[in-house]
């Protein structure tokens, strides 16, 4: 008996997807068998940054100075009038002047330390920068010297013969006075001392000092700085400058916070010294606790045609007074607009002001608030500029329960940058999002504790007094990082059906061939492998490469086109290919993603 001849099986025809670049950016807040074949977003974005066209990898940091190893960098600070521009950081007890990064300067010692609060404030009789810690004397910065402010006077002592020069620090005391003090600096003939006591220096008596310093008074003290002390008929009649916290300006107006308190102290107009007046809020704010910071915000108003000018006040419980005028103690030029809430922020240094609103970073999000005024508390979340990193957001909230994020602005990138510092068993993140598409991604290895813009140079303070210059060669600080992209899951047009990926290509353009890896994660779960070796670039090209500001000599910058394809494994109903490149080389690499292509098969049902 014959047995007819059967057919031959006719192979399945491998298809293609294609991945565009993530111009949405990092995207955590959508729902997960969402067809994302139209939507070019990123389910991990590290070390990438967002642009209108592309994604591009991220440069490294370079150590700009470290003047102080033994304890971290908690704060930098930034001055600028008249062609002196100044970089400060505060490590420890010391505030140092690092505008030279080959020398840095300690400016000012012997404090308590903490995270500084800082504002630039220009009157008629200069620019200063005026800082306040909530345990620390208030600092004043002129230009020249830093000043500390208590609660009594720096007296200027011009002295006639003197037997012993004084040291800084010293204490000193008028003989027939009875006037005590310590001294900041001596001046040839001019003394400088920070009074400790209500009596003044007087002519003709001998000052003499703890450490062997000894001089004749040819005039009365004057009074340099005065100290700021409560304003006559106040309704707190005590005061401790080193209590205040937080610092800002609102028509030409200090503003200070105290320390565990609902109270405001604001200093005369145009002034930064001298007698402060109260505004207690305990009646104003429903939920209590403590005022966290202050704010100048622009706000819509009809009525003056256009933005007006309001003075913000927010509580650690997310309570926010809104007030305008410019004198609390004339009711007549001050009254309060309303009170909102957003919820609870997630530091006193952890928002910006951005165009005229304000973007606080809270347990709910990044607000603005005009989003507070707009929308019911407990629906604010969708109104957040992280809403599309959501998920994420909430769970760094969740592992970190120490308010300490700081967000800074770097106008020259069009960044917002979102530091949520190392916690136990947590690793520190930079949340970066494009102010101009409003796409997120993730930094990682810079544990940024502070930040400060100069320059047009973005710097961060980190552990072991290390101040850190962002974008600056191709590594960070000398390790290499690793920039990893994987696109929205993609169902290939169908749940039903498993897919067999064979083959990945990745298409790139940049100045630099770089070799990277490639792999495929399924059905929704984050599989990414080990980091990919860097490849190396021959130091001999690099010009000047012990130093923080790195660049190449001679070295090409064309854009070139770079593609590859790799034999990927495995399958599932959802694909998403993982894209890493390991950066770790003096030069930055500038490459881009134009393009990732997938081969795969479509089958049946898994069991």
């Amino acid at each position: 008996m014959r047995t007819p001849v059967q057919s031959r099986g006719r192979g399945r025809k491998a298809q293609v997807v294609s991945f565009p670049p993530p111009t949405s950016g990092w995207i955590s807040n959508q729902n997960l068998i969402a067809n994302t074949s139209n939507k070019p977003g990123a389910v991990v974005l590290d070390n990438w940054w967002p642009t209108p066209q592309t994604v591009r990898i991220r440069q490294g940091c370079a150590l700009y100075c470290q003047p102080d190893e033994t304890q971290d960098c908690t704060s930098l600070m930034t001055y600028d009038s008249g062609g002196i521009v100044k970089l400060f950081a505060a490590i420890g007890g010391t505030i140092w002047d690092i505008s030279s990064p080959s020398a840095p300067v300690a400016a000012v010692t012997g404090l308590i330390g903490g995270e500084w609060s800082y504002v630039q404030f220009a009157t008629d009789g200069g620019v200063f920068l005026v800082a306040c810690n909530g345990v620390d004397p208030v600092q004043l910065f002129d230009g020249t010297h830093w000043w500390p402010l208590t609660g009594y006077a720096i007296e200027l002592v011009q002295l006639g013969t003197v037997t012993k020069a004084f040291t800084d620090g010293e204490t000193v005391t008028g003989g027939t006075s009875g006037a005590t003090g310590k001294v900041l600096f001596q001046q040839g003939q001019q003394l400088y001392v920070q009074l400790t006591s209500t009596a003044t220096f007087k002519s003709g008596e001998t000052i003499t000092g703890t450490e062997g310093g000894s001089a004749v008074a040819a005039a009365d003290g004057s009074t340099y700085w005065p100290g700021i002390t409560p304003a006559d008929g106040s309704s707190i009649s005590t005061l401790h400058p080193s209590t205040f916290t937080y610092v800002w300006a609102y028509m030409a107006r200090l503003y200070f916070v105290q320390a565990g308190t609902l109270n405001v102290w604001y200093l005369s107009a145009g002034a930064v010294s001298g007698t402060a007046t109260p505004f207690p809020m305990g009646g104003i704010f429903t939920s209590g606790g403590s005022l966290l910071f202050g704010s100048s915000w622009s706000l819509d108003n009809s009525s003056s045609n256009g933005l007006s000018e309001q003075c913000v006040m927010v509580t650690d419980e997310g309570e926010v007074a809104v007030y305008q005028g410019y004198d609390p103690n004339l009711s007549s030029s001050w009254s309060k607009v309303g009170l909102y809430r957003v919820d609870k922020p997630r530091g006193k240094r952890a928002f910006i002001r951005n165009g005229g609103d304000l973007l606080i970073a809270t347990d709910a999000g990044l607000i603005p608030l005009t989003q507070a005024v707009e929308r019911n508390p407990s629906n604010l979340a969708p109104g957040a500029v992280s809403y599309p990193v959501q998920d994420a957001w909430m769970q760094y909230v969740s592992e970190r329960p120490t308010r300490n994020w700081q967000i800074a602005v770097w106008p020259e990138m069009q960044m917002v940058l979102v530091s949520i510092p190392e916690a136990e068993n947590y690793q520190a993140y930079l949340l970066v999002v494009n102010m101009n598409t409003s796409a997120w991604a993730r930094f990682t290895g810079w544990d940024a504790l502070c930040m400060a813009v100069s320059g047009g140079q973005l710097y961060f303070g980190t552990t072991s007094g290390r101040v850190a210059a962002a974008w600056q060669t191709g590594y960070d600080m000398g390790a290499p990082f690793t920039a990893i992209y994987a696109p929205l899951f993609h169902d290939l047009g169908g749940t039903f059906g498993a897919k067999m990926p064979k083959d990945a290509s990745v298409m790139m353009r940049g100045s630099t061939d770089v070799s990277w890896s490639i792999s495929m994660m399924y059905d929704y779960v984050l599989t990414i492998p080990s980091a990919p070796a860097g490849p190396a670039i021959d130091s001999a090209s690099v010009w000047d490469a012990g130093i923080w500001d790195q660049s190449m000599w001679n070295s090409s910058t064309n854009m070139t086109a770079q593609k590859k394809w790799s034999a990927v494994a495995g399958m599932g109903y959802a694909i998403s290919p993982c894209f890493q490149i390991t950066s770790g080389n003096l030069l930055p690499f500038d490459n881009e993603i134009i393009r990732i292509d997938v081969t795969y098969l479509a089958g049946g049902l898994l069991s």
